[in-house]
């Protein structure tokens, strides 16, 4: 792909992706355990590559659904885990950032999180390594004033 500022990291296959995706339709990303296949059948490969970069690179283009009270949701922790990330609060920053305010997480049960998965739009997988870094987001609409370019009809 040769295009003038335009991210590396988001393929042809993603960047369809997101833009067919309509208002409201989720996608997934996956860490490198997660089931997707059996999950869902819109998977794109992303193999090597860890999750917080994509969504850097997704998210300067995706906009998040304002319309709901969780645009965003990960998998909850169980109590009796022995993880120490913060994904959570990785996520949060990037998502807070492209969002220009504070998007609030939902927390799904494992089980809970894999149906809503299923029903996404698409999942990427990646190599993400951390535990429980898989995070599902909802795509919202571009408000009036919000796009970076606009087309000019009388332009040559």
């Amino acid at each position: 792909m040769v295009l003038k500022h335009f991210n590396p990291l988001i393929s042809a296959d993603l960047m369809r992706v997101m833009m067919t995706m309509g208002h409201g339709d989720e996608i997934v990303f996956a860490d490198r355990n997660f089931p997707a296949v059996s999950r869902n059948g819109t998977v794109i490969p992303y193999n090597g590559v860890s999750i917080q970069p994509l969504l850097h690179a997704v998210l300067y283009h995706l906009p998040v659904d304002y319309a709901v009270r969780n645009p965003a949701f990960m998998m909850r922790i169980p109590e009796d885990s022995d993880y120490r990330g913060n994904a959570c609060g990785d996520y949060q920053r990037i998502l807070d950032t492209y969002h220009e305010q504070h998007v609030d997480i939902g927390y799904l049960e494992r089980h809970d999180f894999y149906e809503r998965a299923s029903r996404a739009y698409a999942v990427v997988t990646t190599g993400e390594t951390e535990r429980f870094a898989n995070i599902i987001i909802r795509k919202g609409i571009v408000r009036i004033g919000e796009e970076d370019y606009r087309y000019d009809q009388n332009a040559d």
